[in-house]
């Protein structure tokens, strides 16, 4: 028998688009992870979770034709999908920080003291911003100073260093609405300004102070929330635009 073969050479043909491939395939990842991180960084999260999800994001190559991007956050299949109530409280049983009443109707008892800040008006990249007319009374707060360190013994038994301070005024309540109908008084009340200058240059923090005990059996827990299906929307995305870059490839 007389043949004639046509035939395609499949090893030429792979190695000469196996590099593309390749290439398009690292390049979708890398816009995944900066999509990714831009996604969580506009969604509506803790500061904490922000900085702490957005870390946590990485690829790695699996193949030529396989990459994988990965979050390994605790918290990251919860946003994913969604999140149970959350009882903070829980916290007063776990942290070095837990301190316990020596008297009054709650002695015995596991507590915290949580530092909120508070940002100056216009200003948003640590905090929550103040609006102007209290901006204008905490500015004219005194000092609270940090005068020294001493020891405690934490809730544990553990024994902590501590900060010693001589306090200066406080904002008193009733300058700004309450949050929530719930809430003991409003955000600002309380607040102490504390000097933060370095140098030459002047500034200020200025925080409250809020107890967590655990006596407060209504308090601290935060509502459930649904799932931003960030991953799932990026998944989406990609392979769209993945089969774009393929496309162009000969």
């Amino acid at each position: 028998m007389l043949s004639v073969r046509v035939e395609l050479n499949i090893n030429d043909i792979t190695q000469a688009v196996r590099q593309q491939i390749s290439d398009a395939i690292s390049q979708t990842a890398m816009q995944g992870m900066a999509s990714w991180i831009n996604s969580i960084q506009k969604a509506k999260l803790s500061p904490y979770d922000k900085a702490e999800y957005s870390a946590s994001i990485n690829m790695t190559k699996l193949s030529d034709f396989k990459a994988e991007l990965f979050s390994d956050y605790r918290f990251a299949k919860e946003i994913e999908t969604g999140r149970p109530a959350r009882d903070l409280k829980k916290n007063l049983h776990t942290s070095q920080r837990t301190r316990v009443a020596k008297s009054g109707p709650h002695a015995g008892q596991r507590y915290l003291l949580i530092p909120f800040r508070h940002n100056t008006s216009g200003n948003t990249a640590l905090a929550q911003a103040m609006p102007k007319p209290i901006y204008l009374h905490a500015k004219a707060l005194s000092l609270s100073h940090v005068t020294g360190m001493g020891t405690r013994l934490s809730g544990s038994g553990a024994q902590l260093a501590q900060r010693q301070y001589q306090w200066g005024t406080s904002l008193p309540a009733g300058l700004a609405p309450k949050l929530k109908t719930h809430h003991t008084t409003d955000i600002y009340a309380g607040m102490k300004r504390f000097n933060t200058s370095a140098g030459q240059g002047k500034s200020s923090a200025y925080l409250t102070f809020r107890v967590m005990g655990e006596w407060q059996s209504n308090k601290w827990i935060i509502p459930p929330q649904p799932g931003l299906f960030i991953a799932k929307e990026l998944s989406e995305q990609l392979q769209t635009i993945l089969d774009e870059a393929l496309s162009g490839i000969a």
